[in-house]
C-alpha cells in the first residue's frame, strides 16, 4: 500500500477517540454509596496488612483466615435472619390467633359435639360459623388418630408442622387450611361453597359436618 493512502497519526488518534466515545466505552461512575464502602474497605485492608507486618505474620495465610471468619460471620447473619422472620412470622400469627367456634365448650369439647355445631351452623347460613366448628372438629380427629396434640393455643401454622409426619394428616391440612385461613383471618366471607369445600377436606380426617 502507498504511504500515501495510509491515514495520518492524528487521523487515528481523532478515530479512536471518535470510537471511545461511544456509550458502551463510557465508564460508569459508582454511587456514592459503592465510593465509601470502597474507601472503608481499601482503609481495612491497610490497617491488617500493617497489622499482619507489625505481629510479623505470613500475609496471604492471616488474609485466608480473614476471609474465612467473613464467611463463617456471613452465614451466622443469614441464620440468624432466618430464626428472627420465622419467629416475627409465628408471633404475627398467633397475635391474630385462631377464632373460637361459637359456644366452645371449655371443659374438653368433643368432635362428634363440635361436628354437630358445624353442621346445625350451616342448616341457619351461619357460614363463618359453620367454617369454625368444623376446623374444631377436623382437630379433634386428627388428635384422636394421633397426628396432632389439640391445644386451643395453636395456631393452624403450628398444627401444619405438627402433621408433617403423618402423611394423610399432612394433606388433609393441606388441603383444608388455605381455605379456612382466608375466612378465618383474611376476610373472606363464607358460603356454602366454601363450606362444602372445607367439608370435603375434613370428611378425609373423619370429620363430617
Amino acid at each position: 500500500m502507498d504511504e500515501a493512502q495510509l491515514p495520518s497519526a492524528g487521523a487515528v488518534e481523532r478515530a479512536l477517540e471518535a470510537v471511545y466515545a461511544r456509550p458502551e466505552f463510557t465508564p460508569v461512575a459508582p454511587s456514592p454509596i459503592a465510593r465509601w464502602i470502597g474507601g472503608l474497605w481499601d482503609r481495612v485492608r491497610e490497617f491488617l496488612g500493617e497489622l499482619f507486618r507489625l505481629t510479623g505474620a505470613d500475609e496471604r495465610t492471616a488474609w485466608s483466615i480473614v476471609v474465612a471468619l467473613i464467611a463463617v460471620a456471613g452465614v451466622l447473619l443469614l441464620a440468624y435472619l432466618a430464626v428472627v422472620v420465622r419467629d416475627v412470622l409465628r408471633g404475627r400469627e398467633r397475635r391474630h390467633g385462631t377464632p373460637r367456634a361459637p359456644e366452645a365448650d371449655a371443659a374438653g369439647p368433643r368432635a362428634d359435639d363440635w361436628d354437630a355445631r358445624a353442621h346445625a351452623a350451616a342448616e341457619a347460613g351461619r357460614w363463618r360459623d359453620a367454617v369454625l366448628a368444623l376446623y374444631q372438629a377436623l382437630l379433634l380427629r386428627l388428635d384422636a388418630a394421633g397426628a396432632v396434640r389439640y391445644d386451643p393455643s395453636k395456631t393452624p401454622g403450628d398444627y401444619r408442622r405438627e402433621a408433617r409426619r403423618v402423611p394423610a394428616a399432612r394433606r388433609a391440612l393441606d388441603t383444608f387450611l388455605p381455605p379456612f385461613e382466608s375466612v378465618a383471618f383474611g376476610g373472606r366471607a363464607a358460603d356454602a361453597a366454601v363450606y362444602d369445600a372445607l367439608r370435603r377436606a375434613a370428611s378425609a380426617a373423619g370429620a363430617r359436618g
